[in-house]
Formats: structure tokens, sequence, C-alpha cells
């Protein structure tokens, strides 16, 4: 199989196909016209479609000719609910709606993958399971999709791998590191109850204001004294709410806030100390506090080495070297991906999808965020040569 002359002969379809996604976005666990399209182009293939209980999401299988070990590649389906201001041909029907995340590129990517190796499975010596994944971007969709069975059926996963695209990266390249690859995170609401009164006299109340004024800087000591120094996590309060009135002290505030952490044990005790500050505070102030975890909750993806060593040797072969970043740091932004990685080894990796025009590098999440499609042609080549090196026949 010469992957190249493959891609080649398939780039202007899943160029096209990319942009009929790109052009009708739905929202997280709305994507019943992606799903069904995704589903189509399958049967067109002769891919051989899973059980899925879900109402969004597809799993599909390639099975080779001979037996082996089981490749998951997981790519994600939903958009955002952002205002596309691409001004792109093929920008958004759907008002409010777009994929501002690149996840229409990361369903092309995976659907032409299929295509090829499911034209290819003889040369296979295991199997391709085919995880296109809803609602990503709510943090619900891993595990709905997991829950669902389907990184439990046989075959089982051996390892699972995934794409996304990354703006500050040129198209043509990758970018990949070993270990901590996305933080985790935590959404959490803390409410603090007090006794409100009138605000002329506060000896008669317990000031739940004062109270969260505590908690707050109390907080900051998670970040410099509860956690390790090198394994850095990220803590912000995003909102607080309490009081309708200058003179008048409330019964209770509510605040909500978000812990980031790149390594599991760092945020096993962070939140942990979240708590007990907010009940110690709250005690010593004569007011009850309570932390409620609610929103995204996410473990920290850590890239397995091995399995990021198999990427790179297959990125070298297909884009050369040169062409493969190491990421220096870790992103704080989070991705459910991270949720497969305790039932197999896996990692995911950043294809570049940046170019001269300015817009390609803005960040994602922009209303005005383009992406250069040549993105796509690394992505499926680097998946496909890793596949190819894992399973191939013998008498290749």
């Amino acid at each position: 199989m010469n992957i190249w002359d493959e891609i080649q002969k398939n780039r202007d379809r899943m160029y096209q196909d990319r942009r009929y996604l790109h052009l009708h976005p739905e929202l997280s666990h709305q994507e019943i016209h992606t799903t069904a399209f995704i589903r189509q182009r399958l049967q067109e293939f002769g891919v051989e479609m899973e059980e899925c209980a879900l109402q969004t999401g597809v799993s599909a299988i390639i099975r080779g000719a001979k037996p082996g070990k089981t490749i998951a590649i997981r790519q994600d389906i939903d958009a955002l609910p952002i205002l596309e201001e691409t001004e792109l041909e093929f920008a958004s029907v759907h008002e409010g709606v777009s994929h501002a995340c690149g996840h229409d590129l990361h369903t092309a990517i995976l659907l032409y993958c299929a295509k090829i190796l499911q034209e290819n499975r003889e040369h296979l010596a295991g199997n391709v399971r085919l995880l296109f994944q809803p609602a990503e971007e709510t943090g619900s969709g891993a595990r709905e999709m997991i829950q669902a069975g389907c990184m439990q059926r046989e075959p089982k996963a051996d390892c699972i791998v995934g794409v996304h695209t990354h703006p500050d990266t040129p198209a043509g390249k990758i970018c990949i590191r070993k270990g901590p690859f996305n933080a985790g995170t935590d959404s959490f609401k803390i409410s603090i109850k007090g006794k409100g009164g009138h605000g002329a006299h506060p000896y008669r109340c317990i000031d739940p204001v004062v109270t969260a004024a505590y908690v707050i800087t109390q907080l900051q000591t998670v970040v410099s004294r509860t956690n390790q120094a090198v394994k850095p996590v990220v803590l912000s309060i995003g909102s607080i709410h309490g009081g309708s009135a200058a003179n008048v002290i409330p019964d209770e505030v509510v605040m909500t806030g978000n812990l980031r952490s790149f390594y599991p044990e760092s945020r096993e005790k962070n939140m942990e100390a979240i708590r007990r500050i907010v009940a110690g505070v709250c005690e010593g102030m004569g007011a009850e506090g309570v932390v409620e975890q609610e929103g995204m909750s996410l473990p920290p993806l850590m890239n397995d080495s091995a399995v990021v060593d198999e990427i790179i040797r297959a990125a070298s072969q297909m884009i050369g070297s040169e062409n493969v970043l190491e990421m220096k740091l870790p992103s704080p932004g989070s991705d459910d991906f991270s949720c497969y990685l305790p039932y197999c080894p896996g990692a995911q990796f950043f294809i570049g999808t940046a170019n001269e025009d300015e817009n390609s590098r803005l960040g994602l999440h922009s209303s005005r965020v383009v992406f250069d499609e040549r993105g796509m042609d690394t992505g499926v080549a680097v998946l496909l040569q890793f596949v190819w090196n894992m399973l191939k026949t013998s008498a290749e």
C-alpha cells in the first residue's frame, strides 16, 4: 500500500466531505445528521458497523485478513455554540453553531482512514475499531461511548490513538509529547450559607459575603502550598453570586470554579484540599460551606510513551522527522480522549493547520479561525502508517 498515492486518490472527496460537515455543524448530543452522514459513508465504503446504543455517534470495525492486535482510532464529531465569522464559502448555515474546533476535519480524517484501510484489509493482521464520538465539547461523549460498550466489546482495543487540529503548528507537521498532554478539569460549585440580616447590624448575622472573600483568598494556597510545584495546576473562581441590595447581608453566596491538573495525583489531592479549606474557613466564620463537583470533570490526558514512540516512527516515515515537533509543555485545555486511557494505552497528537493566513493561527474556539485542509493529509498519513506498522502482515 502506497499511502500517499491512496491519499492523492481520495483527497478531493475528503475535502468535499469536510466542507459539507463544516457547512452543517451540530451541537453536542444533537449530531443526528452528522451521524447519518458518517453511517452512509461507511456503508458506501463497505465498513462493518458495530452496535452502539446511542442516538449519536458511530462505532465500526475493519477486520484484517489475519488475527492480531486491535487498534482503536477515536475522533470527535460535535460543533460549538459559536457564530462563525470566517466568510468561507462553506461557512456554517446554522446560525450560532460552527466547527470552530476542527471536529469536521477530525471526522473526515477518520472516514478516509476507514476507506483506505477497508480497501487494504487483506494486508492487515489485526483489526481497527473506528470511534466517531459525539459530545466532546461537553466532556460527556467519551464516557457515553464507553458505557455503550465500545471499549469492552471483543476484540478489545490494545491501544487507542487520535488527532486534533492545532493552529500553533504549520500544516504538514505534527506536534506530540510523552506523558501529560492535556490537563484534566474539574468544575465545582461552592455554596456558603450564613445568616442574613440588615447591613447596619452585622453582629446579628453570619456574613456569607465576607466568608466567601476569605475562602477565595485561602484557596490560592492550594496552588502555592498544597500542590507540588513541578506538577502545575490552575485554580480559578469564575463566578460569585450573592445578595441583592447594598444594605442587606444575604443568607447565601454561591461561587463556581475550575481546577485544571496535569497529573492524576495532583487532581485528587487538590480537590480534597479545596473541600478542606472551604469547610475549615466556613466553620471558623460560623457559616456552612459545601463543595459540589458539577459540570465538566475529566482526568488528565497522559500519553503512553510506547504509543508515542510508534506515532513518531510513523510520522517520521511519512512526513520526515524534521516535521515531527516535540510539544515542550502540555496544553491546559482538556479533552475527553483521556477517558479511554484506563482501558488501554494510547496517545493523541496534534496536526498542524496553520499557514500564512493569520486567521489560521487564531486559537481554537475562535469565531474567525480557519483550518488549513492539508492538515487532514498529514493526519490520515500518520494514522495509516501507524496502523500499517502495527498490523501489517509478515509478508509485507
